[in-house]
């Protein structure tokens, strides 16, 4: 399990091989050890050096998420000390292979953009708009294909210049299905200025520990992307492949969320001029997105989870740089 600690005052302890969470000092709840897999905090509260070495004995992350849903920390399990793969990863920068594998994150990407646009527009009288947007990212991809492959730094801004266009292609036909009062006008990233993109930015977050954990595990180093170039403190492989993943497993339910109305505009508050979500729909915002981790989906007429899908894509990337394995990026048809 996936094991949630929010609000402000609580503390987590241990009790010989149990997890405990207190608030003003009284046990509120227990869990043993063995049946975490996952430490996710928010709020304010504290953590003791018993319960810490306990999860670290046991290769269990444990995640701290701020407010504006952002990452504050992530500790991790014992790295895969599996240095030929971090040899080929800083190599991939000089050849072929860090530009095919930037030009696959993105394929993926919009390919889940043209899926999501493609299964709203079903359901609605009048779906030409949404057709027509996820046609354009259909001839967008052509472009992308047109590419060829070669080191990243010789083509990053070709292909940041068509997955900009087929961004607002996608978040142009998201807008006419988001009610009128959520003011929202497209995807503004940090500092979220209307509730879509508040949910949005921490939906992104919590997927993003996922990916840092795959990836640390695999024994790619996350601070050496292809997509995103080095800057001092990003993760910039993490960045890269979670854009094969956002439109399925956050895009799609945040968009649940406000079509079934389980959020309305009452259930977000100015904060620093940033628009944040109540603690109860941030509860519920991150209780459908685990449920979608854990949700499978066929593939190969095989049913897999979208947690085993993100290891299954971080041990590809490995596989490929060792020139193991042909990498092919993670998309759904619908």
């Amino acid at each position: 399990m996936k094991l949630f600690v929010e609000g402000f005052g609580k503390s987590v302890a241990r009790r010989d091989n149990q997890i405990l969470i207190k608030e003003n000092d009284k046990i509120t709840n227990y869990y043993v050890i063995d049946d975490i897999e996952q430490l996710i905090i928010t709020g304010k509260g504290s953590i003791t050096f018993d319960a810490m070495s306990l999860l670290a004995a046991r290769n269990i992350d444990t995640i701290v998420l701020n407010w504006k849903g952002e990452v504050v920390y992530q500790l991790l399990p014992t790295e895969n000390k599996h240095v030929n793969v971090k040899k080929e990863q800083y190599s991939a920068l000089n050849d072929f292979r860090s530009g095919y594998l930037a030009k696959s994150f993105i394929k993926a990407k919009m390919e889940n953009q043209k899926a999501v646009l493609g299964t709203l527009s079903k359901p609605r009288e009048n779906p030409e708009f949404l057709i027509q947007k996820r046609d354009n990212i259909a001839n967008i991809i052509i472009q992308l294909n047109d590419i060829r492959n070669r080191p990243v730094d010789d083509i990053r801004n070709n292909i940041l210049g068509l997955e900009g266009i087929a961004a607002n292609e996608y978040w142009d036909g998201i807008k006419t299905i988001i009610p009128n009062e959520f003011n929202f006008q497209s995807r503004s990233g940090r500092g979220a200025k209307d509730p879509i993109n508040s949910m949005l930015n921490y939906g992104y977050a919590i997927l993003q520990t996922q990916i840092i954990k795959a990836l640390f595990i695999t024994g790619l180093d996350i601070y050496c992307g292809y997509l995103h170039g080095d800057r001092y403190g990003r993760a910039s492989l993490v960045f890269d492949l979670i854009e094969e993943f956002r439109q399925q497993i956050v895009d799609k339910v945040v968009i649940k969320m406000i079509t079934k109305r389980q959020v309305k505009v009452d259930d977000f508050e100015l904060k620093d001029n940033i628009v944040i979500i109540s603690e109860d729909k941030r509860k519920l915002l991150i209780s459908e997105i685990m449920k979608k981790l854990k949700s499978n989906v066929k593939i190969n007429n095989e049913n897999i989870s979208y947690e085993d899908i993100i290891f299954y894509q971080a041990k590809l990337i490995s596989k490929f740089l060792l020139k193991k394995e042909k990498y092919n990026g993670f998309s759904l048809r619908w």
